[in-house]
């Protein structure tokens, strides 16, 4: 099982490395890629859950073990929580904002698009 699981997430790790490479991406390109993404995340998330939720599997990891995983994930987690939380409230201040013309709304998208990229 565990050897299928690490060849699974390199393969993951592989497709997300040859799309973030793709040049010349549309909108709908990015919204799959984002997909993909987020779904690769809510894998290995979900198999972080189904061992921290065994016993028998916690068991076999030393204190120090265990500390390592509680200072990593932290790591990786507060960024991304953050993240959601700055994404989360600006598309809220955009949906309470006054309704624009047709025109007006796509003009703001595009401009949107242009500055949404993540450094």
């Amino acid at each position: 099982m565990s050897e299928s699981w690490v060849q699974e997430c390199k393969r993951i790790l592989d497709q997300i490395k040859n799309i973030q490479d793709i040049n010349g991406k549309d909108r709908l390109d990015l919204v799959k890629t984002i997909s993909f993404i987020l779904y690769a995340l809510q894998r290995s998330v979900s198999g972080w859950i189904e061992w921290v939720e065994n016993p028998e599997v916690m068991a076999n990891f030393s204190l120090e073990e265990l500390k390592e995983m509680n200072r990593n994930l932290t790591k990786l987690t507060h960024p991304f929580i953050e993240y959601d939380c700055d994404i989360t409230s600006r598309t809220e201040m955009d949906l309470i904002r006054e309704p624009e013309t047709p025109r007006e709304s796509t003009k703001k998208a595009k401009n949107k698009t242009e500055t949404f990229y993540v450094s």
